[in-house]
């Protein structure tokens, strides 16, 4: 029998060898930044807590980190925590689905009739704002004020020639307004002491084996079956309907320790707060101030909707503006799950809201061919450009490596 060659029997090893040297260089160069960022990020933490504002660990996490980010300090995300950190959330709250679900089946079911047209009517709102008075171009406008699915939303406007940048920083400015004004919001209409809310569960200490088997066998698995399904946000939706399922069913009643959960909101924080990394002045003073005026309508009209939601279902009307704010799937979960709110209604709510705005984008996108058109135009103009500059646009640069942040959303 032939025997192979030397260098192709060493072929595998060296690849991995490569591969694990690769990724250590590459952890080697990231590791400063993000050790900075969990300093600041812990910092920004212990401050809120002694400030007593509302949730202190994620709030003061990411407001810190956000100063931070901007003022130009070499705080890095932890992107490689980011999947793990979703994977525990989904988790947690599928947990919180039981069999006294099903008996609020009406009252659920009015309510998420609501979601998807009233996900419609936001977004041809925010169109029309971007496009007619902050003037933004057709594609642009569309796509940053989708409310939700920004991987999705950054990648179809690349393909139309939007400005990707100027989408992320409209998304992340929503989702920033939205965290810290909706917990004031109920802290001060309704008496809440959202500053002394705290996450309820098990510590890791008390937690049985096989409990902790069953929770990493949840996440992993769910995560798993998610990519394979081609889910949105796979790495938290797959394990939350994995784990809601296996609870809603009884098989178990396994937590997810309060440790963690405590690090997924400090992890969280960070990864939202620093992605604000290179903002300039002229994104400030026109991107982020138009994404902040229209976050605020998009609170009162929020506001108003949970309101006529609360009154018609009868659900409870802080659980119901949880369920319509058009923030973070992720931390609107976690928030809900630290103010011991009604997990479930609020989670199903944002599945099938991310779900159905992915949907209708891609139907929007490909009912405007001439977007595609355009980007091809640009494209071509660009490739002239730059053989005649030798060099890239900033903007450009600065796009790609917002819609690569963006990679855990």
């Amino acid at each position: 029998m032939t025997q192979p060659a030397p260098d192709q029997q060493s072929s595998a090893p060296s690849k991995v060898r490569g591969a694990v040297d690769w990724l250590w260089s590459l952890t080697k160069a990231r590791l400063p930044g993000v050790a900075l960022a969990f300093l600041v990020g812990t910092v920004g933490a212990i401050l809120f807590i002694w400030l007593r504002a509302p949730l202190p660990i994620f709030l003061g996490a990411l407001a810190l980190c956000m100063v931070a980010s901007i003022a130009r300090l070499p705080v890095l995300r932890p992107m490689s925590l980011s999947g793990p950190m979703r994977m525990v959330l989904g988790v947690a709250v599928g947990s919180a689905f039981t069999p006294a679900l099903l008996e609020r089946a009406e009252e659920l079911a009015l309510s998420l009739a609501l979601i998807v047209p009233f996900s419609a009517a936001i977004t041809w709102i925010g169109y029309l704002f971007y496009r007619h008075i902050a003037r933004f171009d057709a594609p642009t406008a569309f796509f940053g004020s989708v409310p939700g699915g920004l991987n999705d939303m950054v990648a179809m406007a690349e393909t139309a020639g939007a400005n990707e940048r100027a989408v992320t920083l409209m998304s992340a400015t929503r989702m920033v307004l939205i965290l810290f004004l909706v917990p004031l919001y109920i802290q001060f209409t309704s008496g809440t002491d959202v500053g002394g809310a705290v996450i309820e569960t098990i510590h890791v200490w008390e937690m049985r084996l096989i409990d902790m088997a069953v929770i990493v066998g949840l996440g992993v698995g769910g995560w798993w079956l998610g990519s394979k399904l081609g889910i949105a946000g796979a790495a938290i939706v797959g394990p939350m309907i994995l784990s809601a399922i296996v609870h809603a069913f009884g098989w178990t009643t396994a937590k997810v320790p309060t440790e963690l959960l405590i690090l997924s909101q400090l992890t969280l924080g960070i990864l939202l707060g620093a992605q604000f990394r290179g903002v300039t002045m002229r994104e400030f003073s026109t991107t982020i101030v138009w994404g902040l005026a229209f976050s605020v309508i998009l609170i009162g009209i929020s506001i108003a909707v949970a309101w006529f939601v609360s009154e018609w279902t009868g659900a409870n009307k802080i659980s119901v503006l949880f369920a319509y704010a058009p923030g973070g799937q992720a931390e609107l979960n976690l928030l809900a799950l630290i103010l011991q709110l009604d997990v479930a209604f609020i989670a199903l709510h944002h599945l099938l809201r991310v779900a159905a705005v992915i949907i209708g984008a891609q139907i929007v996108f490909r009912l405007n061919p001439s977007w595609r058109t355009r980007k091809a135009n640009d494209d071509a103009k660009g490739a002239v450009k730059t053989g005649a500059t030798g060099g890239t646009h900033d903007g450009r640069r600065l796009s790609e490596e917002s819609a690569e942040d963006s990679g855990d959303r």
